[in-house]
């Protein structure tokens, strides 16, 4: 992966400005407010298509609980390990745990299952003995887990046995207020979006003279065949396995900067 296949903010800029034939900026609206639609495209994108993905690296924290950047959503994996991230010794797999919740201090939580079995007199929710009764592994070995509320990620108390965090998730491509990483093959898909923005905005002012401007605009963006948006998904449904890992490894180095 590239520099090249990325395309700059203002690359896109100068072409929408020329589409909707604003290049001095004078028809009311702000370059701050074109920018912001390009990265409105960009998170629209990256929701609909999971195409941005992160590997970030984090010191456990000794309260259990990490509040995660607000860019970042669709947790995939947690790991926690010793060791620096470039030379990770042992770790551990953490898993989800259902009802999970260690938001008073980080010491004590509340879920369904516990445990040290001190819900065992719950009519509903099975003793862990009972597990062991058919021979189901300890349940020692399943204390690494977590869950997430109100972007706080919450991590069971062993996993304070580890130094660090290891967390891979989806991102939006960068938190508001950051210039957006823009790739090539959602250039024009990002261009005809603030397309759509802009004759929105007009039209609202002068619907006579924008309201086909902004039709045709919008067909241009969402047709099911040919629109711009559909055929963003599709290039990225069709890309082999090689170009995206190195494209997640790039994307990844280039949201840590």
């Amino acid at each position: 992966m590239t520099q090249n296949d990325y395309v700059s903010v203002d690359h896109i800029l100068s072409t929408i400005l020329h589409m909707v034939n604003d290049e001095s900026m004078k028809r009311g609206v702000s370059k701050g407010r074109y920018i912001s639609w390009i990265q409105d495209a960009i998170q629209e994108l990256a929701m609909d298509t999971y195409f941005f993905k992160v590997v970030r690296d984090y010191p456990m924290p000794k309260n259990c609980q990490l509040e995660l950047p607000k860019d970042m959503f669709n947790l995939r994996e947690i790991y926690v390990y010793n060791g620096k991230n470039c030379s990770v010794q042992p770790s551990q797999n953490v898993y989800w745990k259902r009802q999970f919740n260690n938001m008073s201090d980080g010491e004590g939580y509340t879920s369904k299952v516990k445990d040290d079995g001190s819900n065992s007199g719950d009519l509903f929710v099975p003793n862990h003995s009972r597990y062991r009764m058919y021979n189901f592994p300890s349940y020692s070995a399943y204390k690494y887990y977590y869950n997430m509320y109100n972007g706080i990620l919450m991590l069971s108390k062993d996993c304070l046995g580890y130094e660090n965090v290891r967390i891979i998730a989806n991102t939006f491509g960068g938190e508001i207020g950051d210039l957006p990483i823009i790739p090539r093959f959602f250039e024009r898909a990002v261009e005809d979006f603030v397309k759509v923005r802009f004759y929105e905005a007009m039209k609202s002012r002068d619907p006579k003279t924008y309201r086909l401007l902004w039709s045709d605009a919008k067909n241009e963006l969402e047709h099911s065949v040919t629109g711009s948006w559909n055929k963003a998904r599709k290039r990225v449904k069709s890309m082999n396995s090689a170009d995206k890992e190195s494209m997640e490894e790039y994307i990844s180095s280039m949201l840590h900067k």
